[in-house]
């Protein structure tokens, strides 16, 4: 169970503004936001839910790292988004969406159309085992041209496959892919989660014997911002295979960062001592 810090012989609800402010370039391409700077002190604001506008789409989806690069899988995209992706014979990608489309030809140039009009030649894709990513900002830009407005989270690890006893690296984020600034909000120190499954049962919480303070705080995202958290898992897992999850602890209610699978393997020269 979480535990709250009270503060000197009285609790005291401190309510404070906090807001981010540079630290991430358009669509999350440069990580470690700058630390949070105090801000006027309001009160009697109501908590409707996570983001200032509760009717706000958030999506969690996996973020692959290739070369230090975000990027997200186009294919696992659509389908979120419930867009028409569809290969014509001469090895195009077309997605549509009410009357949107892009067409990914076959030497990676990424154009779009709207109606009959073509919009400019975006490039910057890649194409790995059959399948095609877009980095965060490509995606963004695709995000803008289809008329979507979201916020995406996620999270991802430095490695999949683990030995016993390696430090586990996580990288917990979220970017606002939207026309807005976005608030966040948060009723404690706590920012974040992390957790583990084994055979659909938690055995391990970041959050489970840690304090927070008792603090009513907002976090600022600007359109096309973003903010992320480098952490290390502080557990170590026997060997197999476990669901390695996160959330944003914002208030009333957490934001899903999403799931990922990580293994653990005997170190075989520890096994053979």
């Amino acid at each position: 169970m979480k535990r709250y810090l009270p503060i000197g012989m009285v609790l005291v609800l401190v309510t404070a503004l906090v807001i981010i402010s540079g630290g991430v370039s358009a669509y999350g391409l440069v990580q470690n936001p700058v630390g949070e700077i105090d801000g006027a002190e309001f009160s009697g604001i109501k908590q409707q839910s996570g983001v200032e506008d509760k009717n706000m789409k958030i999506l969690a989806m996996r973020i692959y790292n290739f070369a230090g690069v975000e990027m997200l899988q186009l294919r696992e995209l659509a389908d979120e988004l419930d867009w028409t992706l569809t290969y014509t014979p001469e090895k195009k990608t077309v997605i549509r969406k009410k009357g949107f489309s892009f067409t990914l030809d076959n030497d990676n140039n990424l154009s779009w159309t709207t109606g009959a009009t073509a919009a400019e030649d975006v490039g910057g894709l890649l194409i790995k085992d059959g399948r095609t990513y877009l980095s965060l900002s490509k995606a963004g830009e695709l995000l803008e041209q289809m008329g979507e407005e979201l916020l995406l989270t996620g999270l991802y690890t430095d490695k999949s496959v683990y030995k016993k006893d390696d430090n586990i690296k996580v990288l917990l984020c979220l970017y606002n892919f939207t026309s807005r600034t976005m608030r966040l909000n948060f009723g404690s120190g706590q920012r974040y989660d992390l957790y583990l499954l084994q055979d659909k049962e938690e055995i391990w919480r970041w959050s489970e014997d840690k304090f927070f303070t008792m603090a009513l705080v907002f976090k600022e995202l600007e359109p096309g911002g973003g903010l992320s958290y480098n952490l290390d898992l502080e557990f170590q897992p026997d060997a197999g295979e476990y669901i390695l999850g996160g959330e944003l602890a914002t208030i009333p209610e957490p934001i899903d960062s999403g799931e990922i699978l990580i293994k653990i393997e005997e170190d075989k020269e520890s096994w053979l001592k």
